[in-house]
């Protein structure tokens, strides 16, 4: 198994001007195989959404795709690849980010009784109370 950094699935998916090293990132997902599959973190899938969304500016709908593409490869593996789904259908089915879907499977997981944020949107999707004065 091989560890996966985000800046290998950014160049490997988004357009990036280094085309040199997104050939090379491509070329070794491609190499990835059963035997020796790439191995992802949360971390990195967080990091992942956030680049591709903000940084590559693309849609809600695209980085979920993509991130269900990844999921979906049989050569790479996760670290909780079972909490990766659940946050990309809890992402899908709310409107939440996904980066706050992998926080609220994370706090369902370890039995957290709420989470508070600053954050309305993802208050109001996911629940999640919002801290005011």
């Amino acid at each position: 198994m091989i560890g996966v950094d985000t800046n290998i699935l950014v160049r490997a998916i988004a357009k990036v001007d280094d085309t040199a090293s997104a050939d090379l990132a491509r070329s070794f997902l491609s190499g990835l195989t059963a035997e020796r599959p790439g191995f992802i973190t949360q971390v990195v899938m967080a990091e992942f959404y956030w680049v591709i969304s903000r940084s590559y500016r693309l849609d809600r709908e695209s980085c979920l795709s993509v991130i269900r593409g990844l999921v979906e490869t049989p050569t790479l593996e996760f670290d909780d690849g079972e909490g990766v789904v659940r946050a990309l259908m809890l992402a899908e089915d709310t409107g939440a980010d996904f980066a706050d879907a992998l926080v609220q499977g994370a706090v369902d997981r370890f039995g957290a009784d709420e989470v508070v944020t600053f954050d309305r949107a993802a208050a109001q999707r996911l629940g999640w109370r919002l801290l005011t004065d």
